[in-house]
């Protein structure tokens, strides 16, 4: 049992982080693999993953990336006199020192990827920041990805569209193709595209991450795609602490309902549900395509 994607160095998992890795031990859990998203939490992630090795050796494992809405974050929402591709040239400049210093640690590049909904609902920004932010989103992805390619690292891919639209998706599965030249390999986490973009991303060779949405009553759209992804593409996430499960959501005597690697279990039973397949088959499939991904062997 695994948790692809999961972001252990934000709170309340960070705080928490030994209890939350020893409950996933308790039920099975063999491998996590945490997300860095911003260059302040990378070393979180390290000591994090160093500490729960020793909870059991290797089941945890890192991904440093720069999440596409960091871009924002450190260039309009800042309102700096450099322009926003200068700015970001100078965060994944850092980012690629940082890599380089601690690349013997790191399991794969990510959480990376494009994000075209959180700049398009603030109404400050002008037509143009926005045309901006697109842009060096698309640049930024295309050197994570050399740098994946480089060091023969797989990629956690984000991709978010704006509410009805297919744009950002479409652009994510383009730049996948152009820059990964089928050499590339990695996750489409929490994909809730088409079954017509599903079908590009399976050519391309890589998994969908399936999370808890799976077992929302709105999730519908989700258990459609996982009966249209065949196991031996399938990973499992919770995205925590984002994304509790349908459980978790519904106890009205949780003060923090968050996600955490334990949950991995329910999203799993849906996932048997929905596929017909026993669990025993299920994880040793999933736990398959995870070591082939993330695990230096």
């Amino acid at each position: 049992m695994h948790d692809s994607h999961i972001h252990m160095a934000m709170e309340p998992l960070k705080t928490n982080y030994e209890e939350i890795v020893k409950e996933f031990i308790e039920i099975g859990g063999e491998h996590i693999l945490t997300q860095g998203t911003d260059i302040l939490d990378f070393d979180d992630n390290f000591r994090i993953a160093e500490k729960s090795n020793m909870l059991k050796p290797n089941i945890m494992h890192v991904a440093l990336g720069l999440h596409p809405t960091y871009f924002e974050e450190v260039t309009v929402q800042r309102d700096l006199e450099e322009n926003i591709f200068e700015r970001a040239q100078k965060e994944m400049a850092k980012f690629v020192e940082l890599f380089e210093k601690n690349k013997e640690n790191v399991s794969a590049i990510g959480e990376c990827g494009l994000d075209y909904y959180h700049f398009s609902i603030n109404q400050t920004y002008s037509d143009d920041i926005k045309e901006q932010l697109k842009e060096v989103q698309k640049l930024m992805l295309r050197e994570q990805i050399k740098i994946a390619l480089e060091n023969s690292l797989a990629v956690s891919i984000h991709a978010r569209d704006v509410m009805g639209s297919e744009e950002c998706m479409e652009d994510t599965i383009r730049i996948v193709a152009e820059e990964g030249r089928g050499l590339l390999k990695g996750s489409f986490h929490s994909y809730t595209g088409s079954l017509k973009q599903l079908e590009k991303i399976l050519d391309l060779g890589f998994h969908i991450g399936f999370n808890a949405i799976i077992t929302y009553r709105s999730g519908g759209n989700v258990r459609e795609i996982l009966k249209n992804t065949p196991i031996e593409r399938m990973l499992f996430e919770t995205d925590g602490p984002f994304l509790p499960p349908q459980s978790v959501r519904k106890k009205k005597n949780i003060r923090e309902k968050f996600a955490q690697p334990k949950d991995i279990r329910e999203i799993m039973d849906v996932a048997c549900e929905i596929k017909s397949i026993p669990m025993g088959k299920l994880e040793t499939i999933t736990d398959s395509s995870y070591i082939a991904l993330f695990l230096k062997i």
